[in-house]
């Protein structure tokens, strides 16, 4: 086979593969594609677009090289029965003289290590020996394909540390690019937003209705103002030097791999930023007694204040008790101790009683009919209560960036995006922390 052919058959089918182990992956974890996954299973697509292309005209050009090749092969034939065996000279008489093909010169061991390796196959990357690269390695020893002994050849035992290792399968990462805050509390775009900083209108006195206490009878004059939240745009972004050698004789898994981890970087950084200020904004709390947290109705008791104050604190009077939370925030430590007290719950009762669900294997849950959010980017001991609408994060992804530095015969790689968040009312929030025993 053309060995440019057979090169890009082999990043079809990695791309294929790795296709199938993200999407295997997401399936097996039950879950949504996040931004990064989702970006990447289009650029493998893409990339699968374009070697089909380049393959579909390689396929054409081998079929038209075959044909003729069988062509020739045929008329060199009857050529040699008129002839007995011999290719006649221009004037028609034959000399008995034969051609024999030029041994092949390699210009350097590295060359007929590549041969030499192409003729040999690989089965775990699916790819086939390749005739002509035997062939060649035949030649330029002197023998014929099928009588070259083993111990004239440089095997890759010889030269460990000068050939890369394949990489066979998924390569594993501690990342997943899951953002449970930011999901809970809905991301806005923020690439319509002109600006440095910019404010969101917030109402801090609204009008005033009454009863009409008699016919014609003056109605009650109120006032309207509305003040503003300011928010200010933050970068984000992470890139390093990739050497040209890395790009070259890396499998492309591993380079999407690279290209992943970024994003996963970003995004999980962001959401740990963002939900740390988040928590350090609220500052209204509610106490459970550090010996009642093993006892589920202190921590409903506890649950249930702490959504008063979020619901009653601030805010117009005609706000006040109408604003009732509707989200519970956790840190790890916090989800732990409460899903365990309900598990137990339910575990005592056959889960006739359900104050709640909660998993090992998920972020989210509920509580007393309110879903309940673990937040990794929490300090231990966070529990908030709360309105989501109330706390807003604004975000635009600038992407991959990529430039080549030939001075180091490399590329620098770049991953990075925009983001603002501001708290619409600070009041809208109450913790939940368990006394100092």
């Amino acid at each position: 086979m053309n060995p440019v052919l057979a090169s890009l058959l082999a990043q079809r089918a990695e791309q294929t593969t790795y296709a199938d182990q993200l999407l295997s992956r997401i399936s097996e974890e039950n879950r949504d594609m996040v931004d990064a996954e989702r970006s990447n299973l289009n650029a493998t697509r893409e990339r699968i677009a374009q070697l089909d292309e380049q393959i579909s005209d390689l396929e054409a050009f081998e079929a038209t090289r075959a044909a003729h090749q069988e062509s020739s092969a045929t008329a060199l034939a009857n050529v040699r029965a008129t002839h007995g065996g011999s290719t006649p000279p221009a004037g028609g008489q034959s000399l008995g003289v034969t051609a024999r093909d030029r041994a092949v010169e390699y210009r350097s061991p590295g060359h007929f290590v590549v041969d030499y390796l192409r003729a040999r196959g690989d089965e775990s990357q699916n790819r086939l020996p390749d005739a002509d690269a035997a062939q060649r390695v035949a030649s330029a020893l002197g023998r014929a394909a099928n009588d070259v002994p083993a111990g004239n050849l440089v095997t890759t035992a010889d030269h460990a540390g000068l050939l890369p290792e394949p990489i066979i399968g998924a390569i594993l990462t501690q990342l997943d690019g899951s953002r449970p805050f930011l999901s809970s509390i809905g991301i806005k775009p923020l690439d319509v937003v002109p600006g440095k900083t910019f404010e969101r209108p917030k109402v801090v006195q609204s009008t005033s209705v009454a009863e009409q206490t008699a016919e014609l009878g003056e109605l009650t004059f109120g006032d309207f103002k509305v003040d503003g939240v300011s928010f200010t745009k933050k970068v984000f972004g992470g890139a390093l030097r990739v050497s040209r050698q890395d790009i070259d004789w890396t499998s492309p898994a591993a380079w999407n791999a690279l290209i992943e981890d970024l994003q996963f970087e970003y995004a999980e950084e962001t959401e740990d930023i963002v939900a740390a200020a988040f928590a350090t904004g609220v500052t209204q709390s509610q106490e459970i007694a550090a010996a009642d947290v093993e006892k589920l109705p202190a921590w409903i008791k506890a649950l249930y204040l702490a959504a008063t104050k979020a619901a009653t604190a601030g805010g117009t009077k005609r706000a006040r008790a109408r604003r009732l939370p509707n989200i519970i925030w956790t840190s790890i430590d916090m989800w732990a101790q409460l899903g365990a007290v309900i598990d137990a719950v339910r575990a005592e009762n056959n889960s006739q009683i359900s104050a709640g669900t909660s998993s090992v294997m998920n972020f989210m849950g509920s509580i007393l009919d309110a879903p309940r959010v673990m937040v990794p980017g929490f300090e231990s001991g966070t529990m908030i209560v709360g309105r989501k609408e109330q706390f807003e994060f604004y975000e635009e992804r600038i992407g991959l960036l990529s430039a080549i530095t030939p001075v180091n015969l490399g590329v620098q790689v770049a991953y990075g995006g925009y983001g603002a968040w501001g708290n619409m009312d600070a009041t809208a929030f109450s913790k939940v922390e368990i006394a100092a025993a």
